[in-house]
């Protein structure tokens, strides 16, 4: 029975949920037309952006070599995300990912809550990506306004995201194939400058000594524990590969086979590239101001290297964000098919595109450029990536939660089991739930800075706010009969 509609609804579950799962409006209008390839393709644009190929320098820089730890255990926790969102996606493929997920499993509160964090995020992240452009276009053209690169950016993205979903996906996998080729080619050429740059007659500093010369922790643990939940920032958008499914022509072949090869090669491009660029230079000769790709490079003096990886840097900052309005458009077109985001945000174009959610966000990100015009781009990076990074924190919690949910389910038998599982349940849900847990408390003891403090207190206050919204959208519901979903 479904709150505020008949029984039998199209958001109504079936009376014996073991059967089949049901189908929601927020699902209505797409067209299941991309493959597996560009699911995995979407995902990894997703994920490998702005956070490898700017942040990790600051990250280098403050943290050291020991860097890699901290990514190996984020990399645990997003391999499990993944299978546990993965497990979701196969029950019941829909383009609300997981805020369809807490609607069914927690309660439309929940989703209310969980779907505007994330909504937050994707526009921080967003404004993110687009103010990183201004960082890597100054490379080339130090005086021109940085407002202006972040502009053309915005509209070369807005007008992928307006074509069809199948276009899309092809664009979206050309521009994350070239990330890939470039990172796997930096690796390779890292490790030969690294273990053969004499011999060549390279005069470099590269050297593995550079891993533990200056220690590998130089400033203790607790910065590469603190540092932790801006490397969550570097793996934010993987969660794309569930919203994804609901465009997918056989999701539940498609998925399980997108989460393996995504998980697998973000561990090797984010924990392969931060061991060969601490040994390609002292990780104190790293910053935030340079992609250090671009500063690794450009140390061994061959002409015009450095420019050609920040060609790779900017084509990957514009395929991240092209991923996070992919998803942002469509969980809000989720939010508002409940009544939770204002109601022209669900209009969809005759091409099955959500015309409508993708105005909405497209207006906030073109507010983010234009802040550039009062602020210098690195400025507006640090900070919207501070804010982004705690919502992201948030929004993962949700996912496990909802999880913990399904799996009881599971277990008592209401929902059938599902061939893709997530290894470990309960247990494993709980222990990513402590860690996260672990990561949000940690911005009180940023030393670097007010950033994690003034970050988790705006975020606690954006978290107040859409609580207090659902008490409108509550009444929206019951006064417009639009159908909810009852929590099993």
């Amino acid at each position: 029975m479904s709150v505020g509609s008949e029984s039998g609804s199209p958001d109504s579950p079936p009376a014996d949920s073991t059967t089949a799962p049901y189908v929601e409006r927020g699902d209505i209008g797409y067209r299941q037309s991309l493959s597996s390839l560009q699911m995995q393709m979407i995902a990894i644009g997703g994920a490998v952006g702005v956070g490898l190929f700017l942040g990790l320098g600051d990250q280098l820089h403050s943290v050291g070599p020991g860097l890699v730890l901290s990514y190996a255990v984020v990399g645990v926790l997003v391999y499990l995300l993944m299978r546990a969102l993965g497990e979701m996606s196969v029950y019941r493929p829909t383009t609300g990912a997981f805020v369809s997920y807490a609607r069914e499993f927690v309660g439309p509160r929940f989703a209310h809550l969980t779907g505007w964090l994330y909504v937050t995020v994707a526009i921080l992240v967003g404004i993110a990506e687009i103010s990183a452009v201004g960082v890597y276009t100054a490379y080339w053209f130090p005086n021109a306004p940085e407002w202006l690169s972040a502009l053309v950016a915005l509209c070369l993205v807005f007008g992928s995201n307006i074509l069809t979903v199948r276009a899309f996906g092809l664009i979206e996998s050309v521009a994350a194939a070239i990330k890939v080729i470039a990172i796997v080619l930096f690796l390779v050429t890292g490790l030969l400058v690294v273990f053969l740059g004499g011999p060549f007659g390279w005069e470099t500093e590269a050297s593995v000594t550079n891993l533990w010369s200056g220690g590998f922790l130089p400033h203790g643990i607790l910065p590469a524990i603190v540092v932790m939940q801006v490397v969550v920032f570097s793996f934010s958008a993987v969660e794309v590969t569930a919203t994804a499914a609901g465009e997918a022509k056989d999701a539940a072949v498609a998925l399980p086979k997108a989460v393996r090869g995504v998980v697998l090669r973000l561990g090797l491009f984010y924990i392969g590239s931060v061991l060969v660029l601490a040994m390609l230079l002292p990780t104190e000769r790293y910053s935030g101001g340079e992609s250090p790709f671009v500063t690794a490079l450009a140390s061994l003096n061959v002409p015009y290297l450095g420019g050609i990886m920040n060609v790779v840097v900017l084509s990957a900052s514009l395929s991240g964000v092209n991923a996070a309005l992919y998803a942002t458009v469509r969980l809000l077109r989720n939010l508002a098919a409940h009544g939770s985001a204002p109601k022209w945000t669900v209009r969809m174009s005759g091409q099955g595109v959500p015309v409508g959610a993708l105005w909405f966000v497209g207006v906030l990100y073109l507010a983010g450029a234009v802040l550039i015009l009062f602020a210098d781009a690195g400025s507006i990076f640090s900070l919207a990536l501070g804010s982004a990074s705690v919502c992201i924190l948030l929004s993962w919690i949700s996912i496990f939660v909802s999880h913990l949910r399904f799996s009881a389910q599971v277990r008592s038998g209401a929902i059938a089991p599902v061939s893709f599982r997530m290894p470990g349940t309960p247990y494993t849900n709980w222990c990513c739930l402590a860690l996260l847990g672990v990561l949000v408390v940690s911005l009180l003891f940023d030393f670097s800075g007010d950033t994690g403090f003034y970050s988790l207190v705006v975020t606690m206050s954006l978290v107040a706010v859409h609580l207090a919204t659902y008490e409108f959208v509550k009444r929206r519901v019951a006064r417009e009969g639009l159908p909810d979903v009852t929590p099993v």
